[in-house]
């Protein structure tokens, strides 16, 4: 893939690839002049240019810091400064990955002291020029205490790995990651059903792009400018990049401002939040836990009661089992409830039956066993 690709684009570059239009084909290559370029770009590098946008601030102090745990489990004991956290996306030829794919757009989001947000863009003329765009990337990343990314564990942290390694550059640097699609999975999935980056911005942020370019036509803006010097819908490129950076940004210290306590959040997944908020504060998530119980989300009830084992509150960890949910691990548990602490067999009996058809795998011969015990401890007592 990544020689087929790398053909293309010398073909592209060359001038030597076909380009189809109704009625006509194109085989010449113009390159654009710098005043046809839209605006706002200084060239920096050979074939590298750059793009310096700084906004109104995101409601955060630099030095605030960030949680980390509050996006990822593994992170229980790392944090950073709001002004340390690098918010990061890429715009690549096709969404493969890996070495048959270029990225030839960058953009790193930044809380500035004073503030205010700053994106800078980073653009490659040619292909040739990528290895002066993850040079450029390289500078950024040393001086970030965590890298922010949507979606970035399975596209863009990996791709810029590869591609690094396949322009010479070693590992990745030593820099915390963390994936804003996973809590933002956990908070709005349910509500949702979508939560890529668009849907989550218009729900939670209240984001309406007007004339936004759907990402699946972007690589194509590309090869057009490869061919014909053509600029026209780079300036929709760059803007669709700038606003993922900046959403992200904004999404990530909701998300946090939610986790931590603060703040208010659009209509959520209140077991989700708790799940989150787990991570930071306790109090905090039994109190969403029980929201969500009296609210009637069953869901609720299993995650509390982990939380009271944990701390060891058995009475009240045991005083939840009738909220479980009907489902095949809820059954098991009342099961188990009714036999042990109301010393009601027949109904153990029942919930066990109705566990077991409701089970799969090791459950599903837990219940099995739990079922047979029961039904021979019912018939020794009708025998007595």
């Amino acid at each position: 893939m990544a020689g087929n690709l790398r053909s293309r684009l010398a073909r592209i570059r060359g001038g030597n690839e076909p380009v189809k239009a109704p009625g006509r084909t194109v085989a010449t290559r113009r390159r654009a002049s710098d005043s046809e370029f839209p605006p706002g770009w200084t060239t920096v590098g050979e074939g590298l240019r750059l793009k310096e946008t700084i906004a109104s601030g995101l409601g955060v102090r630099s030095d605030e810091r960030v949680r980390l745990a509050a996006f990822s489990a593994r992170m229980e004991d790392r944090s950073a400064a709001a002004g340390g956290m690098l918010f990061f996306d890429l715009e690549t030829t096709g969404l493969s990955g890996g070495a048959g794919t270029v990225a030839f757009l960058a953009a790193v989001g930044s809380v500035l002291s004073d503030g205010s947000f700053r994106v800078r863009q980073y653009f490659i003329d040619d292909y040739p020029s990528e290895p002066r765009l993850i040079e450029s990337l390289e500078a950024e990343f040393q001086s970030a205490e965590a890298v922010v990314t949507y979606n970035g564990s399975s596209f863009d942290m990996p791709l810029y790995s590869v591609r690094r390694s396949m322009n010479g550059f070693g590992p990745m640097p030593q820099v915390a990651h963390v994936d804003a699609l996973h809590a933002s999975r956990r908070l709005w999935r349910r509500v949702l059903g979508d939560c890529s980056l668009g849907s989550v911005e218009a729900a939670a942020l209240g984001v309406r792009r007007s004339g936004d370019i759907p990402g699946r036509e972007i690589p194509e803006c590309w090869f057009e400018y490869l061919r014909r010097g053509e600029c026209g819908r780079l300036g929709a490129v760059f803007s669709h990049n700038e606003l993922d950076v900046r959403s992200l940004a904004a999404l990530t210290f909701m998300i946090h401002g939610a986790a931590a306590g603060r703040g208010g959040i659009m209509p959520c997944d209140l077991v989700g939040l708790a799940d989150l908020q787990s991570r930071l504060d306790e109090g905090l998530a039994e109190g969403t836990l029980r929201r969500a119980l009296d609210s009637g989300d069953a869901r609720a009830a299993r995650p509390l009661m982990r939380l009271y084992r944990k701390q060891g509150r058995f009475e009240e960890r045991i005083a939840l089992v009738g909220d479980l949910p009907d489902d095949a691990a809820g059954l098991f548990s009342k099961s188990v409830y009714a036999e042990r602490v109301t010393g009601d067999i027949v109904e153990a009996l029942r919930l066990a039956v109705a566990a077991r058809d409701a089970a799969r795998g090791s459950l599903l011969d837990r219940a099995e066993r739990r079922a047979i015990r029961l039904r021979r401890r019912l018939g020794e007592a009708e025998g007595r």
